[in-house]
């Protein structure tokens, strides 16, 4: 969630056609899957969202429209990150109690929904004070001239409505949202190192470990030479007491980075490098903010749930709405709240592939070439079905993947061909996709241990690769 002329830009390029352009190439990525080295059971760590869950207080003075299950759970969400911005009716704590309620409420509806669902909650008290760029009313920051104690009063308000609410199970606590950036924090670093040092004591004091504590959740990447980051280290050494539950950071510069860029895997191992520098401590992260709104199609979104699950990191997809259009789209996996009747976008096919069809362990799998290509791909030990998640950044034509060591698949042993279902799932447009396209469904033959899919790549499409033992021979 960015700064509210960064989210008008943002708007106006994903609009564009001429931004569909931007990066697209074909580098000679190659895939390969190796179905003998076996990991883990999918954790789906890039399933989460910010905002897009209906709330009445975003509605005002309106009723919101309810959020079908099956479209929440059918995408497998985990984690939902909010807490009440851009609601016009409530600007939020600094403007008066009445809009720090109204803010709360919302909130407290999308962390009831989120739970009720099995999902995560990370709870943004930036947006609960006002500071979410499009608020006005918002000139005061915590620990304004030195002084913490109007800041003292907010997060004595909101621990108290936390635990009167029943709202420490399943959360979490993004201390600051990108306070390196002025539409979210228009003071220095210095200043918002004291608040984020007070307000960790503070929740740590009256929560406990049972909620965890984020930071510093930068609109930047972790590396060498990103100052902030580097005074964060220092803080942190220095000040062990506040060491965050989880290092967290934002991944958002779009399609046209340079070089197959804003990659989790690069970010994540430009963490270590701070940490190595600092001596801090492992702990999970989480990109809890990925993909511009250009970055936002089957194809890009692909390739992130790819590259969370290659880093170890967890991911919220980035929402560019404004208003209660933020309330409303699960970040723009969903259309129609506005017209009556939610309808599915081709993203969402993407995260319900990922998290409803790629089921058993998660099999040894990536491309060549260049990284911007990737494979996500899993197994059913017992059925051999075999599941293969296939997106890029900005590119088209082919895509060959190689699937190799299939005797290791029981079922699969002595087998001359395999069943391969081969489907597209379209962007068409940023509009409604009722579900993905079959390009190929067919017997490929097995040489030497090893089978070629030839993908044809779109640009902005994803592919799925489901790979199968034929109705005839399973028959036998």
């Amino acid at each position: 969630m960015r700064s509210s002329f960064l989210q008008v830009l943002a708007a106006l390029l994903a609009a564009a056609p001429a931004m569909q352009a931007l990066g697209q190439s074909s580098l000679g990525g190659q895939g390969y899957v190796d179905l003998s080295v076996k990991g883990a059971a999918p954790k789906h760590l890039g399933a989460g969202i910010l905002y897009g869950v209906p709330n009445d207080a975003a509605y005002t003075p309106d009723k919101a429209p309810v959020l079908p299950s099956d479209l929440f759970n059918g995408a497998g969400i985990n984690v939902v990150r909010a807490g009440g911005a851009q609601i016009k009716a409530y600007p939020g704590f600094v403007s008066s109690l009445e809009g720090y309620k109204g803010r709360f409420n919302s909130t407290l509806q999308n962390y009831r929904y989120a739970r009720a669902h099995g999902a995560q909650f990370v709870l943004l008290p930036h947006d609960l004070w006002g500071a979410d760029s499009f608020n006005a009313a918002a000139k005061v920051y915590p620990c304004d001239n030195g002084n913490c104690d109007l800041y003292g009063k907010f997060l004595d308000q909101l621990i108290s409505d936390l635990k009167s609410n029943d709202m420490l199970f399943g959360m979490h606590i993004d201390i600051w949202n990108e306070p390196d950036i002025q539409g979210f924090w228009p003071r220095s670093q210095d200043q918002w190192i004291q608040q984020y040092n007070y307000a960790y004591r503070k929740y740590r004091a009256a929560l406990g470990p049972q909620v965890l504590l984020q930071g510093p959740t930068t609109s930047s990447q972790p590396n060498s030479g990103n100052v902030w980051w580097q005074k964060f280290g220092a803080n942190i050494k220095a000040n062990p007491d506040v060491q965050p539950d989880i290092y967290s950071f934002h991944q958002l510069q779009g399609r046209k980075a340079a070089n197959c860029g804003n990659d989790p895997v690069v970010s994540v191992q430009g963490l270590e490098d701070v940490k190595k520098a600092h001596g801090l401590p492992d702990r999970p992260v989480q990109i809890n903010e990925y993909a511009g709104s250009d970055e936002q199609t089957p194809a890009y979104s692909a390739w992130f749930l790819e590259r969370f699950e290659r880093s170890g990191a967890w991911g919220q997809r980035a929402n560019w709405g404004m208003w209660h259009g933020l309330h409303n789209d699960m970040a723009k996996l969903v259309g129609g709240a506005d017209q009556g009747a939610f309808y599915k976008l081709g993203d969402w096919h993407v995260y319900h592939y990922y998290t409803q069809v790629q089921r058993g362990v998660v099999a040894r799998a990536g491309a060549t070439g260049s990284n911007c290509y990737d494979l996500y791909a899993t197994q059913e030990p017992d059925s051999g079905l075999i599941h293969i998640l296939a997106g890029t950044r900005g590119q088209t034509g082919a895509y060959p993947v190689v699937v190799s060591s299939l005797g290791s698949v029981a079922a699969f042993k002595g087998k001359t061909s395999l069943r391969v279902l081969v489907n597209e799932i379209p962007y068409n447009g940023g509009g409604r996709v009722d579900g993905p396209v079959t390009v190929s469904h067919a017997d490929v033959a097995v040489v030497d241990d090893k089978l070629t899919v030839n993908l044809d790549m779109k640009l902005d499409s994803a592919y799925t690769i489901d790979i199968s033992v034929p109705p005839a021979a399973a028959a036998r």
